[in-house]
């Protein structure tokens, strides 16, 4: 089975290209994407992918909430497809800690009979920046609280998309013929998997980044409901608890990609 992406993102060009070639490295071959009101050159970032055809891009300019519809339309373009889909944001980072690439962990799982694999979160804060300094996401930010930080009790969803009944009232899980099971094989009926477990695979949330980065972000609302976040959350991230760099074993081959020093 192929490995897909689909997400919605607004203003997130200058990451836009590193968390391509990142899920590049990792298995994934295709990136169905929903542009929502950015008004920064996210074409420049994406153009050598559009003309590729690695990258898909729909103009979706609906206001908040505008997530579940642009599921729903991918979905609906695409929804007998056979192969693996991702549902995640550009923020967030899916890789298996000790297998080459996400397929290879998928094998190795109790995922024969499931509809849904149910991937935990690990949240990064942002070491300590207060602005936006040179290198990438995952070498700036290597510090989260631990394990068990009440966030990472979250869940992104890869579905088998030929076996995607429905989707949920959350971007986290979706209805499914077959149970949506984490790397254990128990059942996830929601979008929390507590305890969290991060053995076979896992996503690194880069909630944050740095606080002018937080800020810049809160300004420009969400896309997932209909209100804007507080400058306030960024603190709820800060817990410098965990020094974790297992994701920069992909560093060097990300910055050869990406032409990168």
């Amino acid at each position: 089975m192929s490995l897909s992406v689909c997400a919605i993102f607004r203003n997130e060009a200058p990451y836009l290209r590193e968390w391509i070639e990142f899920h590049r490295i990792v298995g994934f071959d295709r990136f169905c994407l929903y542009q929502n009101n950015s008004d920064d050159d996210w074409q420049s970032a994406l153009r050598p992918y559009l003309e590729t055809g690695v990258v898909e891009v729909t103009d979706w300019p609906m206001a908040s909430p505008a997530q579940l519809p642009a599921f729903q339309d991918f979905v609906d373009r695409h929804g007998q497809s056979d192969e693996w889909v991702a549902f995640i944001d550009c923020d967030e980072f899916l890789f298996s800690p000790d297998h080459g690439t996400v397929l290879e962990a998928l094998d190795q799982g109790p995922f024969k009979e499931c509809g849904a694999v149910a991937v935990n979160w690990l949240c990064f804060g942002a070491a300590g920046q207060e602005d936006v300094i040179d290198g990438l996401v995952i070498e700036r930010f290597t510090v989260r609280p631990k394990d068990t930080f009440w966030m990472n009790d979250y869940v992104k969803c890869l579905v088998k998309l030929d076996r995607l009944e429905a989707l949920s009232n959350n971007a986290h899980h979706f209805i499914t013929r077959g149970e949506t099971v984490n790397e254990q094989g128990e059942n996830v009926p929601d979008k929390f998997n507590s305890p969290p477990t991060h053995r076979l695979l896992r996503i690194n949330h880069y909630a944050t980044k740095s606080r002018s980065e937080w800020l810049k972000r809160v300004t420009l609302g969400r896309v997932d409901v209909p209100c804007h976040r507080s400058a306030g959350e960024f603190e709820n991230y800060q817990a410098a608890e965990v020094d974790d760099r297992t994701i920069r074993r992909f560093l060097p081959k990300l910055k050869r990609r990406l032409g990168a020093a």
